[in-house]
């Protein structure tokens, strides 16, 4: 648990420091813009909120009439006239007309000069009295603004409102008779999206909102003493908006405070369900012709009733005009009128997007971090990987979750966080849990041969604690004169041969399935049948005997041409049913067997000494012999511990003609 907790708190530290790299803040921005996608709701969008598009059809339909854009200022009076028929509430006009227009058109039959058609443009904005016209925001230092700014109203606002140098507001008449004024900055972030808006920006001493806070204002009727700032938001009447303070690079290279609002778009251009756009929308040149109509007496193309209350945006949407901005929706870009429409939506319905709180993001960081470590260390590598997906697909859900109610909780550094304390805990598992795993399991294949350990290590129940009665045999090896032989030599040297002596004959057992119970000074003790069943196991375990005096007979040859002193073993063999299994305790056992089959094996050996012989085995071994074998009987006997006699075989080597006998067969 310790282990798993360190491990989390160590992962969570290095996720938080990688949270301060552009390459995990660009990542974390990505899965904001996948937020925004799964979360949009366009049926949310403000109804009252309509767009006029100066699309290419109305660029088409315009050009033999007023020539090619930009057109004459009498051609966008002549719109206005038609909302402000209409009653609209607000009229916002993303259109600069920084200069006085100097050209002259013709228009039909009539003769317009520029002034003419500026003097249009104004009486039409005069008339309407809810026009707000753009402040055009230039991105470089060192212009100077065409005509002074007109005095602003005077909002409370901070000095961490975003400065600008260069502020281009209409010419002099226009925005004298202009509502309010509103400026036209958008801001792409480092990786290309539009994710924040410039509620207002300061220059010439004065404070400036955006065209969609300027419309905002209006619609509300809030006057300029309640919008201030404090010290989380910008307070717009009773709406607030959340700000975030940053130090960016901003138009001298330098870094100027900046507070910045979060955008929450209702949708993209169209409703995926039902193929609609987010906003209601009418081609610039439909209305246009709709006030012709009107004026000439006819019934308009559109019922100007259509725009009663509402609050319009006109803007452009002709891809040549160049007001194609990059959003976080598939379609990639959006014109500039309908990332203002969605800025009015939030402040007019009160739907904002926030970072989640540091609390809840240093939670959710944490949290992820310790599931991981702590489930990978404390239940192993699978259970642990289930834990930590689990807590994943949580984040999951809760980010998208808490997104939906308009909080940005980050889900990069967690996610990292989990990723890093899931591998350390694998890592755990391999290295130090896995490292004492492969040393019980190299100790274990030590004990059986290779075939037993592969079928055991695929079902381990096979050698469950407890016994089960059943036949085996058991072989039991002793060297001869032990005790003379390590009189005689010095002990580094006895353990060195006994070592090379007990690695030769476990390597026969092993070849010949048996299992290793256990070493007892210089005798072996040996399995067949258990831990797993073997049909053959008095065969094997005859032929493992066979087989260990001949390795013994090859180290002899060596030992003698080294001149170190040679060893004699007696083997005893024994069949029968016996009780096998784990016998101990929960914390330490032994695989081994017990019985008196097993005992009888024991005595087998020592009896070599007494016939002077190498191999004995029982009749019970003997009768479930299938191969061909030298064998003597030996006669009975009854051997300690025993009532009733045993008959005995002396077992050797069977001659090449039997043996080529036994092959045949």
């Amino acid at each position: 648990m310790l282990i798993g907790a360190i491990l989390g708190v160590a992962a969570a530290l290095i996720a938080a420091l990688a949270g301060l790299t552009p390459f995990v803040e660009t990542i974390e921005r990505k899965t904001y813009d996948w937020r925004i996608q799964w979360t949009a709701d366009p049926a949310s969008a403000r109804r009252d909120i309509v767009l006029v598009a100066i699309d290419q059809s109305s660029l088409r339909n315009l050009e033999p009439l007023v020539g090619r854009w930009p057109w004459p200022r009498m051609v966008h009076a002549t719109l206005l006239d038609f909302l402000a028929r209409a009653s609209a509430r607000v009229i916002v006009y993303d259109v600069i007309f920084a200069e006085r227009d100097r050209r002259s058109f013709t228009v039909g039959e009539d003769e317009w000069s520029g002034e003419e058609s500026d003097r249009a443009l104004v009486d039409a904005t005069s008339r309407a009295g809810n026009v707000v016209h753009v402040v055009d925001v230039a991105g470089e230092a060192g212009g100077a603004a065409q005509e002074a700014l007109p005095v602003q109203a005077p909002f409370r606002l901070d000095d961490r409102v975003e400065a600008r140098p260069v502020l281009t507001p209409p010419f002099p008449e226009l925005a004298k008779a202009s509502r309010a004024l509103g400026h036209n900055l958008v801001v792409l972030d480092s990786d290309g999206p539009v994710r924040r808006a410039v509620p207002f920006v300061r220059g010439a001493g004065q404070y400036l909102p955006s065209l969609p806070f300027a419309a905002a204002i209006i619609a509300n009727a809030v006057p300029p003493a309640a919008v201030r700032t404090d010290d989380a938001a910008l307070h717009i009447g009773d709406r607030a908006v959340p700000l975030i303070d940053a130090e960016l690079p901003s138009y001298d290279g330098r870094a100027h405070p900046s507070r910045r609002t979060l955008i929450r778009y209702p949708g993209g251009l169209l409703d995926p369900k039902t193929r609609r756009p987010t906003y209601v929308d009418y081609s610039f040149y439909d209305l246009f012709y709709s006030e012709k109509q009107i004026e000439a007496g006819e019934k308009p193309l559109v019922d100007p009733a259509r725009f009663r209350n509402a609050i319009v945006i006109v803007g452009t949407t002709a891809p040549g005009l160049f007001d194609l901005i990059p959003v976080p929706f598939a379609q990639g870009k959006m014109p500039g009128m309908q990332i203002h429409a969605s800025v009015l939506d939030n402040v007019l319905s009160g739907r904002f997007m926030q970072p989640a709180s540091a609390w809840a993001g240093a939670s959710a960081l944490l949290l992820c971090a310790l599931a991981a470590g702590i489930s990978l260390v404390r239940f192993g590598v699978w259970p642990g990987l289930a834990v930590a997906v689990a807590t994943a697909v949580v984040l999951a859900a809760a980010a998208i979750g808490l997104f939906q109610q308009g909080a940005w909780l980050r889900v990069v550094e967690p996610a990292l966080a989990l990723s890093l304390a899931a591998f350390g805990g694998v890592s755990y598992q391999y290295f130090v849990e896995g490292r004492e795993k492969r040393q019980v399991k190299r100790l274990f294949a030590r004990y059986v041969s290779k075939d037993v350990f592969d079928q055991l290590m695929i079902d381990p129940t096979r050698a469950r604690l407890g016994g089960q009665r059943r036949e085996m045999t058991v072989l039991f090896s002793d060297i001869r004169g032990f005790t003379t032989f390590s009189e005689q030599g010095q002990p580094e040297e006895i353990v060195q041969q006994l070592n090379e002596y007990f690695s030769r004959m476990v390597h026969v057992l092993f070849e010949h399935r048996g299992t290793l119970d256990k070493f007892v000074g210089d005798a072996v003790m040996a399995l067949f049948g258990a831990p797993l069943e073997d049909p053959k196991h008095a065969e094997h375990a005859v032929q493992a005997a066979l087989a260990m005096l001949k390795e013994l007979e090859a180290l002899n040859q060596a030992w003698a041409a080294q001149g170190r002193p040679t060893l004699a073993i007696g083997v005893g063999v024994n069949t029968g049913e016996m009780v096998a299994g784990n016998i101990g305790s929960e914390t330490i056992m032994s695989y081994t067997v017990i019985g008196d089959a097993v005992n009888l094996g024991s005595r087998l050996e020592s009896l070599n000494k007494q016939y002077g012989t190498t191999i004995i085995i029982s009749e019970a071994t003997r009768g479930r012999l299938e191969g061909r074998y030298d064998i003597r009987p030996l006669g009975d006997v009854v051997v300690k511990g025993k009532t009733q006699a045993v008959a005995i075989f002396e077992v050797r080597e069977a001659p090449p003609t039997a043996r080529a006998v036994a092959t045949e067969s």
